[in-house]
């Protein structure tokens, strides 16, 4: 009995998967992504295309040009067929490879199909010998393209119509093959009406009838009949007719032929070189230079007026160097040119150019009031008070009868300034006003407007809001420096008791009432008898004790400092010791405070605050080092307050070694025996300075309060009894 595995798989369902799973490669590698071209060659974008969808491109060497697609993300097939359809060239594929040609014929040698657009003639007769396997010969053949488009006529047929713009070819079908003979001279058709009678010499010059014919054809009758060796470098042959010329010498007549032949010839050891050139270089024959010295107008005016038909590079060039035209064309193209240019240049006559002294404006100013059309002609202006304006006459009525409006004195309105100075005005000016129009005095207060009424009003309205007082800041500083230890402790004897409902304080404040700063509104009672017990254990010292007033915006600065001098001696260049001449050199230390605050429009006080505390080594006093040594602590900060709330500012530590010593009354002083009744103390001691600032808007000059009224202060609003 036959046992089936499970989960396997017969081998017909796994083979028609994989077919499936091959069939949908194939299928996806048969699409192309998103591609955009613009002027690319068209055989690099179809290389391109066959490389995106993984396909086998053939081209032949009839596809030429360039083109610019869009491929959409679409199948290769219908891709490639939109794009040779826009492009008409035409794709086949054999053999799952795609032959692109400009060329498509089909069908048999009775019945040809063929469409070929823009081709040359030879690679056309290749590509019906390749399709159709049969042997096709020819002559030189002209290098021209053509166009053919036929179904259902025989292969001879086709090949009649491919040459029948030319007579002087004809096709013969010999033993299975064609033939595209040309005909040589004499032996009939187009050439054979190239008698010897078709050009005539009579004497030293020549006269050609020809109705048709080559050009090698003519080229040999003609050197034929002058007797004149020659050499035909050409390679293409072309059809010439209707040649008429009379009484030419040979040089004349020969140039005449040579153009319809696209040729030139040159001269050499007596025997005539004849070479193709391109047709643009035979039409540079016919072309004429003619050079135009403009006289009012420059050549980069006269360029931009040209109109577009007429300036085109090709017809004009400019030298700006000696202002004038290069026209190069012929006379049809040149003539309503220079017509042009004359008719600009004689309306450019009635023009001038005029100067314009302006009395009390300014010109750039001025030029900002002209109406459109005539700030067009001025044509140059300064800051001094001159225009220089290419006009007529009829522009120039019209600017001077503007600027007679415009142009009149301001007189001077004298503006007297409430808060500011002239000086602030100049460096803060509003828009409406320039410093030109402001005239300053000794008085810094008073200056003289001397603008027109209409900016004048508005210079007041801006004024009303620039000249106005600056607030003024009190700052209450108080700077104290703590001194902390290990063993102390603190008990104030504070107390608080509510009577009666209301809050009662009892205390000791003496060691504050002397300080102006008011220590128990802006900070509290509780800490006011907390630093009246460290003044009075001598726990904390009051640094600085002041009240400074500057404006918004200004710095105060503060300072409390020894200034300690010594001499920087110099030394023997010799010895190297000291000499007793120097530079004396200071050493300032204490404290130094410096605050810049401003109020901003919501009332708050914005300050910048920079202390520092230095401070010199006690004992290098008493030595001679030099420099001494000192120590030194800063702070640097920018808080933002309202009127009135203080602010405090600390961190500037510094911890000192000190030694003290303890003995006993009488027996620590007797000699020797008192060693043993005295104890020597080494502790660290950390001192820490703390700024107290109270910044208020000042509105007016309040002296400062003695002892009794502060206690009074405190009496009415605490309520309770020192």
């Amino acid at each position: 009995m036959k046992r089936r595995i499970r989960g396997a798989r017969p081998p017909a369902a796994g083979l028609l998967i994989l077919c499936l799973f091959f069939c949908a490669g194939a299928l996806h590698a048969q699409r192309i992504r998103s591609m955009d071209f613009r002027s690319r060659s068209i055989a690099d974008i179809l290389l391109a295309l066959a490389d995106s969808a993984g396909t086998s491109v053939i081209l032949d060497e009839t596809v030429n040009g360039t083109a610019t697609f869009h491929f959409s993300d679409s199948e290769f097939g219908d891709a490639l067929m939109k794009f040779t359809e826009a492009c008409r060239i035409h794709a086949v594929e054999r053999g799952g490879i795609w032959y692109v040609s400009r060329i498509r014929a089909e069908g048999g040698k009775d019945a040809v199909n063929l469409a070929a657009e823009d081709v040359d003639i030879e690679a056309l007769l290749k590509t019906l010998a390749r399709n159709f396997g049969i042997t096709i010969l020819y002559d030189q053949l002209p290098k021209q393209q053509i166009s053919l488009f036929i179904e259902g006529q025989s292969l001879q047929e086709v090949l009649e119509l491919a040459v029948k713009k030319y007579p002087e070819y004809s096709v013969s079908n010999e033993n299975g093959a064609f033939y595209l003979r040309r005909q040589i001279e004499g032996s009939g058709g187009a050439a054979a009406r190239l008698s010897s009678s078709s050009i005539r010499k009579n004497g030293e010059t020549y006269t050609a009838q020809i109705p048709r014919g080559n050009f090698s054809a003519v080229i040999a009758l003609l050197f034929r009949t002058a007797g004149r060796e020659y050499s035909l470098l050409q390679r293409n042959d072309t059809a010439l007719e209707n040649l008429s010329f009379a009484e030419k010498n040979f040089d004349e007549i020969l140039h005449l032929v040579c153009e319809q032949g696209n040729s030139d010839f040159t001269v050499k050891d007596g025997i005539y070189y004849i070479f193709e050139v391109q047709r643009r270089d035979v039409l540079k024959k016919l072309r004429e230079v003619r050079v135009i010295e403009l006289r009012r107008l420059s050549a980069p005016e006269i360029a931009a007026l040209l109109p577009a038909e007429y300036g085109s590079s090709s017809f004009v060039k400019i030298q700006p160097k000696t202002n004038s035209l290069y026209l190069s064309g012929s006379a049809e193209e040149l003539d309503p040119i220079e017509e042009f240019i004359s008719m600009a240049e004689e309306r450019q006559a009635a023009f001038r150019q005029e100067t314009y002294e302006l009395k009390f404006i300014k010109a750039d100013e001025c030029i900002k009031l002209l109406p459109k059309h005539l700030a067009e002609a001025v044509q140059s202006f300064a800051g001094g008070k001159t225009l220089l304006a290419e006009v007529n006459d009829r522009l120039d009525g019209e600017l001077r009868e503007f600027l007679a409006r415009v142009d009149k004195s301001g007189d001077g309105t004298a503006v007297r300034l409430k808060y500011i100075n002239s000086e602030e005005l100049l460096k803060s000016l509003p828009p409406s006003v320039s410093a030109d129009e402001l005239k300053t005095t000794f008085d810094p207060t008073l200056v003289f407007y001397t603008g027109t009424a209409e900016r004048k009003k508005l210079f007041d309205a801006e004024l009303a809001l620039l000249d106005r007082m600056k607030p003024q800041i009190r700052y209450q500083i108080l700077v104290i420096q703590y001194q902390k230890s290990h063993n102390s402790s603190w008990d104030p004897s504070l107390f608080i008791n509510p009577v009666n409902s209301a809050e009662h304080i009892a205390g000791n404040f003496s060691n504050i009432l002397n300080v102006n700063f008011d220590i128990i509104s802006a900070l509290g009672q509780n800490f006011a008898a907390q630093l009246n017990w460290q003044l009075g254990e001598d726990r904390a010292r009051v640094l600085a004790d002041t009240t400074l007033n500057g404006l918004s915006g200004q710095e105060i600065k503060f300072e409390n400092t020894n200034t300690f001098r010594y001499l920087d001696a110099a030394l023997d260049p010799e010895t190297g010791k000291p000499l007793y001449t120097g530079t004396t050199r200071e050493i300032n230390s204490g404290l130094s405070l410096t605050v810049n605050g401003w109020v901003s429009g919501d009332g708050m006080i914005t300050m910048k605050v920079n202390a520092k505390v230095s401070k010199q080594d006690e004992a290098s006093a008493l030595s001679s080092t030099n420099p001494p040594p000192t120590s030194e602590r800063a702070v640097n900060t920018q808080v933002r307050t309202r009127s009135g709330a203080p602010i405090i500012i600390g961190g500037l530590m510094q911890i000192e070694k000190t030694e003290s010593e303890n003995k006993l009354p009488v027996l620590g002083h007797i000699p020797l025996l008192g060693y043993l009744f005295r104890k020597r103390v080494v502790s660290d001691v950390t001192t820490e300075m703390v700024i107290y600032l109270v910044p208020h808007v000042y509105s007016s000059l309040t002296g400062a309060e003695d002892s009794g009224q502060k206690c009074e202060s405190y009496l009415k609003r605490y309520g309770g009894v020192l």
